[in-house]
Order: structure tokens, then sequence, then C-alpha cells
């Protein structure tokens, strides 16, 4: 063989080598660029997903913080619902008792209307029996009795009412601490809505005797009852303004209603004043300035009867 062929041959292959070799270089070379190019695209997208749920991550656990701070809250609130519950609980039968004592308290208001509308009553029934008794000569004895009845009218509503507001206070006297009042006629007492002492001590022997013994086979004196419960509530006996020249039942009774009790307070009245609170018609002529001046004179107060003054008083 031509030993000339021969190196043309194997220099040629050994071009054709080194061109594949070449090109094959060239190729895997821009090849491993854009397989490069897109894992570090893939990073950076993996990269970023990685920061977000970190992101999310730090957010949830920020989350749960939050809901756990709540958690706590709901069961706190919740203990003291249960707090208020037990509260409502022991409360309830102090919303019986002051339904209770309302009623009770209705009910003794509807007591007390009864004496005010009796005392009303008489002080119309006082003009017409004084009118018609004058006639017969028994002024002064009638005057006297309806004098007496009203003043103890009056004094029995008003100690009625201070005793009603005690006494929803739960603030009653103890009555069986009069000398001949026990436990059944102390309570006898309360149940008929006197409470304290101030109320027995305007009562009559005969109202109080009706009361705690209506049905007794003797007769129960009660007048050292009155006695002894007017000391201990140191109750003051009232002036008697029917005694004044001019005053019947009905103009005592609107000096009491208006809290004039005794002559001193009368004394240190106006003309005015006085002619306000009685509230005479057109028709009526009253003389205000006599009676100041009559409870004004010492040391005879209107110590005069009422058999020694003529005429009819209202």
């Amino acid at each position: 063989m031509n030993p000339i062929f021969l190196w043309w041959l194997t220099l040629g292959a050994v071009i054709g080598f080194a061109a594949e070799w070449l090109w094959d270089w060239i190729w895997f070379r821009g090849r491993r660029r854009a397989v490069s190019v897109d894992v570090d695209t893939q990073v950076s997208g993996l990269q970023g997903e990685r920061d977000k749920l970190a992101l999310d991550l730090k957010a949830c656990g920020d989350r749960r913080v939050a809901l756990e701070g709540e958690l706590a809250t709901a069961r706190g609130q919740l203990g003291d619902l249960e707090r208020y519950r037990a509260r409502v609980g022991e409360l309830e039968p102090l919303v019986a008792r002051v339904d209770e004592l309302g009623a009770e308290n209705a009910r003794l208001r509807a007591e007390l209307e009864a004496p005010r509308t009796a005392s009303a009553t008489l002080g119309a029934v006082a003009s017409q029996t004084l009118g018609a008794s004058a006639e017969g000569g028994k002024e002064g004895e009638t005057a006297g009795d309806l004098r007496e009845y009203n003043v103890a009218m009056y004094d029995e509503l008003e100690a009625s009412r201070r005793a009603l507001s005690r006494f929803t206070g739960g603030r009653g006297d103890p009555l069986i601490d009069i000398d001949g009042i026990g436990p059944v006629y102390q309570q006898k007492l309360y149940d008929a809505g006197i409470v304290s002492f101030e109320q027995v001590a305007t009562l009559q022997p005969d109202r109080l005797r009706s009361l705690v013994a209506p049905n007794a086979a003797f007769e129960l004196d009660t007048t050292p009852w009155i006695e002894e419960a007017r000391r201990m509530s140191g109750s003051a006996v009232r002036d008697p303004p029917i005694d004044i020249n001019g005053i019947g039942p009905v103009y005592e009774q609107k000096l009491l209603s208006a809290g004039v009790t005794s002559f001193d307070q009368l004394a240190g009245m106006s003309v005015e004043a006085i002619r306000a609170i009685i509230g005479p018609q057109s028709w009526q002529s009253i003389e205000p300035e006599a009676w100041v001046a009559e409870v004004r004179t010492p040391p005879s107060r209107c110590a005069a009867a009422p058999t020694a003054r003529g005429g009819t008083r209202p």
C-alpha cells in the first residue's frame, strides 16, 4: 500500500476526529449554559417561594399567639359569666323578697289611706254635727269628743307614715319591751301595721285593745301601754287648735295637716300663712289675727273651754 496514501488517510482521520471533538465541545458547552440558566431561574423561583412560605409561617405564628390570647380572654370572661350566674342565683331570693316588701308596702299604704279618708270625712261631718248639737245645748261635749278624736286620728296617721318607711327598711321597734305586750300581741300589732312605739303612743285605748284582743273575755287595760310607748318614743303632747276661739274641727284638721301642731308654731306664723293654710271661701269670715293674739296671750293660753264660746265653728 502506498505510504503517502496512508499518511493522508491518517491525517484526515485525525482532523476529522479533532473537528468532531471541537464541535461536540462547543455544543455541550452551549447546552450546559442553557441548562445552568434554567436551573438558576428555578432556584431563584424556589427561593422566592421559600421566602414567601417563611413569611406565611411567621404570620401563622403571630395569628396563633393572638388566638391563644383571645382564647385566654374568652376563658376569663367565661369564668366571670359563671360567677355572675351564681350571683344571679343568689339574688333571686332577694328579688322575691323585694316583691314581697312591695306588696307589703302597698298594703300599708292602703291601710294609711283609711284613716286619712276618715279624717277628711270627719271634718265635713263635724261642722254639721256642731250646728245640730248647738240647738240641744251639747256643743261643748260634742266638740270636745270630736277634737280629741280628730287629734288622735291625725297623730295616728302621721306616726303610721313615719313608721312605714322604717318598717320597709326592717327597723321596726321591739314592741315586746312594753310591759304587758308579749310575742303574740307584738305579732298582732305588726300584722296590723303598728311597728313603732310612736304608733302605739298615738292609739286610743279601745283601738289598741281591739287590735290585740278583740274577743277577750276580760277588759284589757291598754292605757299603761300607751303611756309607756309615749315615754319610749319621746312623743310630745300636741296642742289642740280647736281650743282657740274661731277654730273648729275643719280648720283644726287643716292646721294639723299643714304640720301646725302646737300653739308656739301658730304664734310664730303670719296672718297670710294662716289664711293660705285655711283657704277660706269668699263667704267665710276668719280672724287669724285674733287666733295669733290669743295663743300669744299668757298665761291662760287657749284655756277656755269650748262650751264658753258661742256659735258654730268650722
